[in-house]
């Protein structure tokens, strides 16, 4: 998350605990001896890749979250299992418009619009911006389709 972005500084609000996070092994992770039965590491962790699922008319029917890759692949993941679902009815969501894609105008959808604001400080010219991760995943984001805005859009 970028200074200045919706979620920058959250991690710090509830940070985990690493000596419960990291202790043991990694080879006991997921086995009945794994270190942290019975622990609470704590804390929030910011990532990319959760995304609200809307329905043809535009009611939020749940949500979706993908982590286990890069923010963007986990972000490109979830966006695409919401979009084969028809789900990506967004009623409100913000409009970007990415200069990146050649511009694509997408609602909701993942937005590499991140650029020196002229004074040495990165800025998301939409508030909604993502860090680009790889060029090929940079690719594939801005590659993504629009999706299906309910309503007027702004």
């Amino acid at each position: 998350m970028q200074p200045g972005g919706t979620l920058y500084g959250l991690q710090h609000s509830n940070p985990v605990d690493p000596d419960k996070a990291y202790k043991g092994p990694s080879s006991n992770y997921g086995q009945p001896n794994d270190p942290l039965v019975g622990q609470k590491p704590g804390g929030v962790n910011i990532f990319g890749g959760g995304l609200a699922l809307y329905s043809a008319d535009g009611k939020l029917v749940g949500a979706i979250g993908v982590s286990g890759d890069t923010s963007c692949t986990d972000h490109i993941v979830a966006w695409k299992v919401r979009h084969s679902l028809n789900l990506d009815n967004v009623p409100a969501g913000p409009v970007v418009v990415d200069p990146l894609a050649d511009p694509v105008v997408s609602t909701d959808n993942i937005a590499f619009d991140i650029v020196d604001d002229g004074s040495g400080h990165l800025k998301s010219a939409s508030g909604w911006g993502h860090p680009a991760c790889d060029p090929v995943a940079t690719a594939i984001g801005t590659a993504l389709t629009a999706t299906h805005p309910v309503g007027p859009t702004p």
